[in-house]
């Protein structure tokens, strides 16, 4: 299996979930922030990451100063929109490589088991 390799941007990327998998056992795996508003949903669907974060969507803006706006991040939720909505908070913020689960955790139980 070839690596995921990622680049910065100025804008929110989409990150599928067959490549979110891959990435995640990586050593340079990607903090991953969970806006779904339940703290057990990534583990329910499956999502192995090391560095995680579980937060309402209406706790994110909170949170915003608190990261390292270098670090990779990906952002996910049910279905995508709220988790592009964050994402693009970050890039409002001056983050500098932020992805979107494309689909979100629905995509995931599709695509990634």
């Amino acid at each position: 299996m070839s690596l995921f390799t990622f680049e910065e941007a100025e804008q929110v990327q989409f990150i599928e979930p067959k490549d979110l998998k891959r990435w995640l056992k990586q050593e340079d795996a990607p903090l991953v922030i969970n806006v779904t508003g339940e703290d057990t949903a990534l583990q329910e669907h499956g999502v192995e990451a090391n560095n995680q974060i579980s937060v309402a969507i209406t706790e994110f803006a909170s949170l915003v100063n608190e990261l390292d706006p270098d670090e990779p991040v990906v952002i996910v939720c049910q279905l995508g929109q709220k988790s592009f909505n964050a994402a693009q908070r970050l890039i409002e913020s001056d983050y500098s490589c932020v992805f979107s689960l494309h689909g979100g955790l629905e995509a995931w139980k599709r695509e990634a088991v």
